[in-house]
């Protein structure tokens, strides 16, 4: 389970574990902004390669080792205002540590596409920034957006969740 926005100090993280899911990481800041989490099953045997954990509580990168196969396992946060520097920071540490598959999830806290993923784009036509920085990373990375890929053409503001 990736977590994005768990808003827990250091000392709270370990409210986030449940029967289920006992063993817990986390990237804390306070218990008012951000922070991330990755939680892991009971039933999955796994060692710990390495973590690499953001002080300012927006990104987590856990390298796994299960089955013999090695997993790089990420949750990010990103900054609800365009900040390019933020972006490049990450993707230089997530290049940095990267072994294995890749699995990556969060809040980047921006559409990739201004059109399909705003219900109003009115006063927020802006091209941000990071916007492109992070388009040229999900190449270089040979990563996709999970939804996009599925849903082409909806666009998110007119799904109807069950």
């Amino acid at each position: 389970v990736l977590l994005q926005e768990t808003h827990r100090p250091l000392r709270g993280s370990n409210e986030l574990k449940t029967p289920e899911f006992p063993n817990v990481f986390s990237a804390c800041y306070n218990s008012r902004q951000r922070g991330v989490a990755i939680l892991i099953h009971k039933n999955i045997n796994f060692t710990v390669l390495d973590t690499v954990i953001d002080p300012e509580g927006r990104f987590l990168i856990l390298k796994l080792s299960i089955l013999d196969k090695k997993l790089c396992i990420v949750s990010v946060y990103g900054p609800n205002v365009d900040d390019p520097s933020f972006f490049h920071s990450f993707f230089s540490a997530l290049s940095e540590h990267l072994d294995g598959t890749l699995v990556l999830g969060g809040d980047l806290n921006l559409g990739l596409n201004e059109e399909m993923d705003r219900l109003n784009t009115a006063g927020t036509q802006c091209n941000w920034q990071s916007t492109n920085i992070i388009k040229q990373y999900m190449s270089d990375f040979g990563l996709c957006d999970a939804w996009r890929s599925l849903h082409p053409n909806n666009p998110v503001w007119q799904v109807n969740f069950i």
